[in-house]
């Protein structure tokens, strides 16, 4: 009996872990799945039960209900224009050949009793087909809604459909291409108008972007503002002005026009481009701040054109290297030149200034002078604060304070430049143009004549070296070279002879006359 009391628990044992070897794998997988389960039952319910989660779900679908019912989708209709070769396109003169071709060489003529039938526009008959899709929001209560410039720019019939599905055709209050901005109407009871925000957003902000994606009606994304004063130059053809909020909410084809909000339903920006490599959503949308919306919708609005500010100088961004050329240290805009009788030209702004402070404020790009001088009412008075070079050939400069007034922006800023064309007559290539990628010579009047521009001194680009150093600088071809470093040069020899006198690996202060613009340019010789 001791034995087996001995030997007991030793079987056992054995037969526990040989049970366990045999039924063990499928075992501890569920003892591990049970004990899954229960975790995750446990976070669900803690989930469930954290206050910060289910306010902030909320408070998403708080904006969305705030904002859904000024949100609006756009569909864009024109007339399908008449296929190439339509007969009732043909002139007389097409008619003739046809009659040649057929008939033969007396052709079939009709009878002189009949007189021709005028020839009909039947174009104007056909049935406008819908050919776009946007987005926008409601204004005011009275009918008013803003949307792009782009999404009913053409547009034959603009009809409007709201987040309840009823729709109502719209007219075209105004437009302005510029900023791409656009505001239209429709008739009826009074809508709800979106909450425009009193303060502009910070980087990092949440936002909402609502809109019609792909024709996916009322959509909503959210992200964060990525970034703020973007510029695009998709409105650069148009004279145009920008100052982007970029963010990563999704916006896509069919989101432009709809309103980008913060956390609390206001509007802060109009969802108006992406950029992408595929056409859709990469993460990079692009929104007008509202207070550029607003203050160009108000002047829709009241005189259906948009009135700027007009300083009426040519101008560019400084950089560091043609900061210290004119012996300045710091930022601010670069004058190129001053327009005759421009309120800026009036004021005594002069070639070579450069602007630092507008009313006080700081001025660090052209574009951001561009557009706070866009946004002044004409007739306002500001300061302007400048640094200016005593004599032009020294690096000795002085603070200057203008007193001027705000003119009005022209309908017409456009300048125009000449095509490349090769002048004719040449000196012998230097070495040292060689080496800057830039061939040259000397501008006569014929030469001007030629090119159809007005004849200044100086030594004419004839081509210029691509990957070149001129080339990096903005040099090309029909520009003529009148100056180096404020002292004037007359044709390529006084060219040369002003250029050897520098450190070109340290860089030099050049002017060129760009058709009838004037213009800086920094040159420096690769130090590679």
């Amino acid at each position: 009996m001791k034995q087996i009391k001995w030997y007991g628990p030793t079987v056992l044992l054995l037969i526990t872990i040989l049970l366990l070897l045999v039924a063990g794998p499928p075992m501890a997988r569920k003892l591990a799945y049970a004990y899954d389960d229960a975790k995750i039952i446990q976070i669900r319910e803690n989930l469930k039960s954290s206050p910060s989660l289910a306010e902030l779900s909320d408070s998403f679908k708080q904006v969305a209900r705030v904002v859904e019912k000024s949100v609006v989708s756009i569909t864009v209709y024109s007339k399908r224009q008449a296929a190439a070769g339509n007969s009732n396109n043909l002139t007389p003169e097409m008619e003739e050949e046809l009659r040649r071709y057929f008939f033969g060489p007396e052709g079939r003529k009709a009878p002189p009793e009949k007189v021709p039938a005028p020839r009909e526009n039947f174009e104007e008959y056909d049935v406008p087909q819908p050919t776009g899709n946007g987005s926008g929001w409601v204004y005011n209560d009275q009918g008013l809604i803003i949307t792009n410039n782009h999404v009913v720019d053409g547009a034959d019939r603009v009809v409007v459909r709201f987040y309840d599905g009823s729709e109502r055709d719209a007219t075209v209050v105004g437009t302005d291409a510029k900023t791409d901005v656009a505001v239209i109407k429709v008739e009826g009871e009074k809508l709800h108008a979106a909450t425009r925000a009193p303060e502009p957003v910070d980087q990092g902000e949440i936002v909402f972007a609502f809109g019609s994606p792909f024709r996916f009606d009322f959509s909503m994304s959210q992200g964060i503002v990525s970034a703020k004063g973007r510029q695009l130059g998709i409105l650069r053809g148009n004279q145009g002005y920008e100052n982007f909020i970029q963010t990563d909410a999704a916006i896509n084809p069919g989101n432009s026009g709809g309103p980008l909000t913060n956390i609390y339903g206001e509007v802060v920006g109009m969802n108006t481009a992406i950029a992408s490599r595929t056409g859709a959503y990469n993460g990079l949308g692009f929104a007008i701040p509202i207070k550029m919306v607003s203050n160009v919708a108000d002047q829709l609005i009241a005189d259906g054109k948009v009135s700027r500010g007009y300083l009426g100088v040519f101008i560019r961004d400084l950089t560091p290297q043609l900061a210290r050329s004119f012996g300045y240290d710091g930022r601010g805009v670069l004058v190129e030149n001053p327009i005759d009788g421009s309120p800026g030209a009036k004021a005594g702004m002069q070639r070579g200034d450069i602007i630092t402070k507008v009313d006080g404020s700081s001025v660090n790009t052209a574009d951001d002078l561009r557009n706070y001088v866009a946004s002044l009412k004409p007739g306002t008075k500001v300061n302007v604060e400048l640094h200016r070079l005593e004599k032009p050939t020294d690096l000795k400069g002085k603070l200057v304070t203008l007193e001027l007034i705000i003119g009005e922006q022209p309908d017409s800023a456009s300048a125009l430049r000449p095509t490349p064309d090769q002048g004719k007559g040449a000196d012998e290539a230097s070495k040292l143009l060689g080496r800057l990628g830039v061939d040259v010579d000397s501008n006569t009047e014929a030469i001007a004549k030629q090119l159809g521009t007005k004849f200044v001194p100086g030594a004419i680009v004839k081509t210029v070296r691509p990957g070149s150093a001129a080339e990096a600088a903005g040099l090309a071809t029909r520009q003529v070279i009148t100056d180096v470093m404020g002292k004037a040069v007359t044709d390529s020899k006084s060219l040369l002879e002003e250029l050897s006198k520098h450190d070109l690996s340290k860089g030099v202060r050049i002017s060129v006359m760009d058709g009838d613009t004037p213009r800086f340019i920094f040159l420096e010789m690769s130090k590679h």
